[in-house]
């Protein structure tokens, strides 16, 4: 008789079946890693052979649901350990707290996925990222290079003080593992008052290893803030910032376009400390539109072009610049009489030096000029004049001081001569507006030099073409209205001619200038010659410019009978209308009184001249 012997039975509860637990519920922990797909393995124990192992399976199969309910709830430790390794190394590489709003991973695949990411940057600014990945290998070993993918960069970063480059120079002394950054879309605000700028980010592109890192950024629009007033711009290309070791680079490519003021293109590379070759050049600029934005009391018109090379660092970025002025016009309305026609040409120009921007907020001028061979020089009813010249300024805004070197080619000064007491007008009073318009600096102090060629003078009673060199200061202080204007050297005329009443004579003569005086109280040195019929005229013209003296002599007889005759005298007996012509003519230079006396030599009552014989 055969007999069977049959295998052992034993219960879940002894000992035989305890490791059989235990081997399922430790594998099962492998859930944690593969997922649900952990469970799988329990299909096996259905295989006839293995079914004495059910225990396993089963174990194995609750185990992996178990685990798989903790990892849905986020206790799952290999992804706790891997996202706080992710956020330890942001936080070295940044230097402050990383925080998110939610977090979920694939510990399989190696990703770790947040949502609003951010992170403040000490004394800089702050950073977010709506959405990243972080790839950090298989199984999250970390390695290798991993990669973060994300869209929705916002930053905000303070440039002011030399604060963002102290950040920078931070970063390099943090330990960097081999990663590539890509991040679309986005924007990034850099400020520091009182220019700020907005980017709008296209892409962001970066790499990064222990001894180098690299970024670069496309860019589709850029609001730019300066002085309150703020200009939007659109961008083809970007830029890229980089140091291999050797200190920050930043390259650029890229071309802007601002609607209804201008274009123009961004290239090269920028090393801080060193020579610059990165250089702005501007297709073309509109001046018009773009000085409306900063002032409402006068008007800016012509056409810039020409290059800018960069250089510097964020502290100090220095401009050199080296443009083509065309067609430029400059009107002011209350230094030009509320009038358009009055308005300074410019026909071509150039402008070049350098302006430096100190920690994004101060504004500093070094040899910056403005040179025309040909301009307005002055344009007022009783003054107007043409010529070359440079102007030069130095300083930070808006303490600035300058060289203004002028030489007038033509032009010509029309007020008419009076010392009528009731009048308010005066000779001595006519300035070149180019000097009310230079008082609308802040603050100047400015040197200059005038060659007047010529000058056509036609202040009746006096005619004739005035030549010389003059040198002197122009000086405008902080908060008061008019400026101080001083002047040195001669203005001269040789060709005079006179035409006063009766008289008609040369004139020749000087005005010299003192520059330790204001420039109407010049002084005169001329004389004039004539003859009132057989009467014969010297007078030697002394004194001020605002009291001058007239000296007769050898006209044998006294003042009062030749200022009768130098009233009444014509080769011919004059007409009732040429009489109140004369009278007309006479009141208008010595006043009423004199007319109504006839004898202009009256007009010394007034105290705004005087007569003497010798």
């Amino acid at each position: 008789m055969e007999t069977t012997q049959s295998e052992p039975q034993t219960s879940p509860g002894k000992p035989g079946k305890v490791w059989q637990i235990a081997v399922g519920g430790v594998v099962s922990l492998g859930a944690f890693l593969f997922g649900g797909f952990m469970a799988l393995p329990a299909v096996l124990f259905a295989i006839p052979k293995l079914r004495r192992y059910w225990i396993i399976g089963l174990s194995l199969f609750v185990g992996t649901l178990a685990v798989r309910g903790l990892s849905l709830a986020g206790v799952n430790p290999l992804l706790i350990y891997a996202r706080g390794q992710a956020l330890d190394q942001l936080s070295e590489a940044l230097g402050g707290e990383v925080k998110y709003d939610e977090f979920d991973g694939d510990a399989t695949a190696g990703e770790l996925r947040f949502t609003n990411l951010r992170c403040e940057l000490p004394e800089v600014g702050k950073l977010a990222i709506d959405r990243v990945e972080f790839d950090a290998g298989l199984f999250l070993m970390f390695g290798g290079r991993y990669v973060v993918t994300g869209e929705g960069l916002h930053a905000e970063l303070d440039a002011s003080g030399g604060k963002l480059e102290d950040f920078l120079e931070r970063m390099k002394t943090s330990e960097r593992k081999d990663a590539e950054l890509h991040l679309e879309g986005g924007s990034v605000e850099v400020y520091g008052a009182p220019t700020t700028a907005l980017f709008e980010l296209k892409s962001v592109h970066g790499e990064t290893s222990e001894a180098r890192w690299q970024l670069h950024v496309g860019m589709t629009h850029a609001s730019v803030t300066i002085v309150g007033q703020m200009h939007e711009v659109r961008i083809q290309g970007g830029i890229s910032i980089s140091d291999g070791g050797g200190g920050l680079k930043v390259s650029a490519d890229m071309r802007a376009v601002e609607s209804g003021i201008g274009m123009g293109t961004l290239r090269g590379t920028l090393v801080p400390g060193g020579d610059s070759n990165m250089v702005c050049m501007i297709d073309q600029l509109q001046l018009g539109p773009l000085w409306a934005r900063y002032r409402k009391v006068d008007q800016y018109d012509g056409l810039l072009r020409g290059e800018i090379g960069i250089s510097g660092d964020l502290a100090r970025l220095r401009l050199d610049a080296s443009c083509l002025i065309q067609n430029y016009t400059y009107y002011h309305y209350t230094a030009m009489g509320l009038d358009p026609t009055h308005a300074f040409d410019l026909p071509e120009g150039e402008f070049s030096g350098r302006i430096e921007l100190v920690d994004g907020e101060d504004w500093e001028f070094h040899d910056v000029s403005l040179s025309a061979p040909d301009a307005a020089l002055a344009t007022g009813d009783n003054m107007n004049a043409r010529g070359g010249g440079k102007l030069v300024l130095n300083g930070k805004l808006p303490e600035l001081t300058g060289r203004l070197d002028l030489v007038v080619t033509s032009g010509t000064l029309s007020r008419d001569i009076t010392w009528s007491p009731t009048t308010n007008e005066k000779l001595s009073d006519v300035e070149p507006n180019l000097v009310v318009l230079a008082e609308q600096f802040p603050q100047l102090e400015l040197s200059w030099t005038v060659d007047v060629q010529k000058m056509d003078v036609k202040c009746a009673p006096l005619a004739g073409t005035m030549t010389g060199k003059l040198e002197g200061t122009f000086s405008k202080k902080d908060g008061v209205r008019k400026a101080t204007l001083r002047a040195g050297g001669e203005l001269e005329m040789k060709d005079g001619k006179v035409k006063c009443l009766g008289l008609e004579g040369d004139f020749a003569g000087r005005v010299v200038f003192n520059p330790n005086a204001p420039t109407n109280h010049a002084s005169l040195r001329a004389s004039i010659t004539g003859a009132l019929g057989a009467t014969p005229i010297h007078c030697e013209v002394t004194g001020d410019l605002q009291k001058p003296m007239f000296v007769f002599s050898g006209a044998d007889m006294g003042l009062e009978e030749l200022g009768r005759k130098l009233y009444s005298y014509s080769e011919r007996e004059l007409s009732p209308a040429e009489q109140v012509i004369r009278r007309e003519e006479c009141t208008r230079i010595f006043g009423w009184d004199a007319a109504s006396k006839q004898n202009p030599f009256l007009a010394r009552n007034s105290g705004k001249v005087f007569f003497s014989l010798k």
